[in-house]
């Protein structure tokens, strides 16, 4: 152990993303495009957040076919790492924007990394009866 251990963890859990991450692993594991669907943000910056994370030993990824699915880490990973994600559980549930993504994060899984990264589909704000898919941009001049 040492300070670089406990500043890089202490940096990773500093950024309001990265804990709205980790409160949403803690449900269970996720694909990188469910994350993004229900964070609402670009696959690139979910991406980033997520190596930090993982740089952090906060979180573990699991490749599956052609899906990288990440969890928070177990017993792996500095203590810092274990101590911080065992204070979280405890931190931040009545918080409405972790609640939101707690919500949307139990659709995500109902759905599945499939039908979210292959087919577009989107997480609704409210559960309905159907999912639909993400509506598909046209280019400028086509129809």
């Amino acid at each position: 152990m040492s300070l670089r251990d406990y500043e890089v963890v202490m940096k990773s859990v500093a950024d309001p993303t990265r804990v709205r991450i980790l409160k949403l692993l803690e449900a269970g594991e996720m694909c990188v495009c469910q994350v993004v669907a229900v964070l609402e943000l670009s696959q690139s910056t979910v991406s980033k957040h997520l190596f930090l994370l993982k740089m952090a030993g906060l979180v573990r990824e699991r490749q599956e076919k052609k899906w990288v699915h990440y969890a928070l880490a177990g017993s792996g990973g500095s203590p810092y790492a274990r101590k911080m994600l065992a204070s979280l559980k405890g931190w931040l549930n009545d918080d409405p924007v972790v609640e939101r993504d707690q919500k949307r994060g139990s659709l995500a899984r109902e759905i599945g990394p499939a039908a979210i990264c292959e087919r577009g589909m989107t997480i609704p704000a409210r559960r309905t009866a159907a999912f639909s898919p993400a509506p598909r941009k046209v280019a400028a001049g086509s129809k």
